[in-house]
C-alpha cells in the first residue's frame, strides 16, 4: 500500500496520535523539573529566613559601646545605693572634740557635751511646742491653796470646777502633752561622775546615739501634727516615753541605746537583724495616745525619709544634706485609753476617739557611715560579744556590766 495514501488516510487519527504523544514527552521532564525547582524554593526560603534571622541578631557596631554604658549605669546605681547607706549615720555631731578620742585632755569638753545634750533634748520639746498637764503647784497657785488634801482628797465643788477649766485650758495651748522626762536617758548627766577618759568617752557615745534616735521620733511627732495648735486637732495627742532596751547588749547605762547583739532581747525581729559586721542595731519601745484614725500614718510618719545636715566628722566640710532612714517597726500594740485611770487625770484629748499604741522597734546603723569616730572600747567590746560564743567571751560580757 501506498506509504502517502495510508498517511493521507489516517491523518486525521495519526496527527492527535502525535500530539498526545509529544504531551507525554515533554510532561515527564516538566514534573521532574518542576519537583527541582520545588526543592530549590524550598532551600532559597530556608536560607533566606536563615539570612534574615542573622541580620535581626546581629550585634550592631556600637552594641560593645551600648553594653559598657548600661554596665556603667547599674555600677553607678550600686555605688548611689552605697552611698546613700554610708550617709544614712553620718550625722551632725553633739561636740566635735569627742569622738573617736578627746581632742583636748581638759575635763570641760565633757562639760559642753553634757550642755549640748540637755540643750538637745530641750529642743525636742520645743519644737513639738509641748507642755505637760498641769501640775499640783499651778493648780495650788490658781486656786489659792497651800493644802494637798483639798486638791487630791476633798476639794470643794468649786475648786474641782477651776481644776477641770484649767486643765482644758492647757490642752488649747500646745499640740501634744510631753515633758522632758519622757524621753530615755534625759536625766543621764544630772548625777555623772568621771571615772577615766575611756568611759567618759564611751558613755558620751551612747548619749549620742540616744540623741539621733529620740531626734528622729520627736520629728515624727511634729510632722504628723503640723498646723495643729491644740491637742484636741492634734494625731499624736501625748507622748508617753521612750525606752530602750536589751539583754546582753552592749549599753554604758541604764536608760541608754544598746547594740542588739543576739536575738532574745527587747523582742525578737523578725528582720533576723543582729550587731554584725556592717551594721549596728538598736531596739527601742515607743509609747504614744493617738487619734485611733491616725495609727497607720503615724507609723508611716516614723518610718519615713528624713534629712540631717552634715559637716563633716571635723565639722570642717561645706554643710551638705543627707537623707536617713532607719527605722523599722518589730511589733505595735494597741489598747483602750481609760479616762479615769490616774495616769490619765488632768489629760484632756478633746472629742476624738484616742487609743494607747505601744511600738516596738528597731534603729540600724551603717558601721561604715560612723565606725571612723566610734570609739575603740566601744569596738573591742563589740567585737567580743559578736564572737563566737567561748567563755572568754562570756567572761568579757560580765566584766563590762560589772562597771
Amino acid at each position: 500500500m501506498d506509504i502517502a495514501k495510508l498517511l493521507k488516510k489516517n491523518i486525521s487519527i495519526i496527527i492527535p496520535s502525535a500530539i498526545a504523544a509529544l504531551a507525554i514527552l515533554l510532561f515527564i521532564p516538566t514534573v521532574i523539573m518542576r519537583g527541582k525547582i520545588s526543592q530549590r524554593l524550598e532551600v532559597s526560603r530556608k536560607l533566606g529566613s536563615q539570612v534574615e534571622s542573622e541580620i535581626r541578631s546581629a550585634v550592631p557596631a556600637s552594641q560593645s559601646e551600648i553594653t559598657k554604658i548600661h554596665e556603667d549605669m547599674h555600677q553607678q546605681d550600686a555605688n548611689s545605693i552605697q552611698q546613700l547607706a554610708i550617709q544614712t549615720t553620718q550625722r551632725e555631731l553633739l561636740s566635735y572634740k569627742i569622738f573617736p578620742e578627746p581632742t583636748e585632755t581638759s575635763m570641760q569638753i565633757f562639760s559642753e557635751f553634757q550642755r549640748a545634750y540637755n540643750q538637745g533634748f530641750a529642743r525636742f520639746i520645743k519644737d513639738m511646742n509641748a507642755l505637760d498637764a498641769p501640775t499640783d503647784i499651778e493648780i495650788r497657785k490658781e486656786i489659792g491653796s497651800k493644802s494637798d488634801t483639798q486638791i487630791g482628797q476633798s476639794a470643794s465643788e468649786g475648786n474641782e470646777k477651776i481644776i477641770e477649766l484649767l486643765c482644758e485650758k492647757r490642752s488649747t495651748q500646745m499640740p501634744v502633752y510631753a515633758n522632758p522626762q519622757v524621753f530615755s536617758g534625759y536625766a543621764f548627766w544630772d548625777k555623772w561622775d568621771y571615772r577615766n577618759i575611756e568611759q567618759a568617752v564611751r558613755e558620751c557615745w551612747f548619749c549620742q546615739l540616744n540623741y539621733w534616735i529620740q531626734k528622729d521620733i520627736a520629728e515624727a511627732i511634729i510632722n504628723i501634727n503640723s498646723g495643729s495648735n491644740t491637742v484636741a486637732t492634734s494625731s499624736v495627742k501625748r507622748l508617753l516615753g521612750i525606752q530602750f532596751g536589751g539583754r546582753n547588749a552592749i549599753a554604758s547605762d541604764t536608760g541608754m541605746p544598746s547594740y542588739i547583739t543576739d536575738r532574745n532581747n527587747l523582742y525578737e525581729p523578725w528582720t533576723a537583724r543582729s550587731t554584725n559586721e556592717q551594721i549596728d542595731v538598736v531596739q527601742f519601745s515607743l509609747a504614744v495616745i493617738i487619734r485611733a484614725d491616725d495609727v497607720l500614718k503615724f507609723m508611716e510618719q516614723l518610718c519615713s525619709q528624713k534629712q540631717h545636715y552634715f559637716s563633716g566628722y571635723n565639722n570642717d566640710q561645706p554643710l551638705q544634706l543627707f537623707k536617713h532612714n532607719q527605722i523599722t517597726i518589730l511589733q505595735s500594740y494597741i489598747g483602750a485609753v481609760d479616762k479615769l485611770d490616774a495616769t490619765q487625770n488632768r489629760y484632756c484629748y478633746g472629742q476624738d476617739t484616742v487609743v494607747h499604741l505601744n511600738l516596738v522597734c528597731e534603729y540600724v546603723f551603717n558601721r561604715e557611715g560612723y565606725d571612723i569616730i566610734k570609739p575603740a572600747s566601744v569596738k573591742e567590746r563589740l567585737e567580743a560579744v559578736t564572737a563566737p560564743q567561748t567563755q572568754k567571751t562570756e567572761e568579757v560580757i560580765d566584766v563590762f556590766f560589772d562597771e
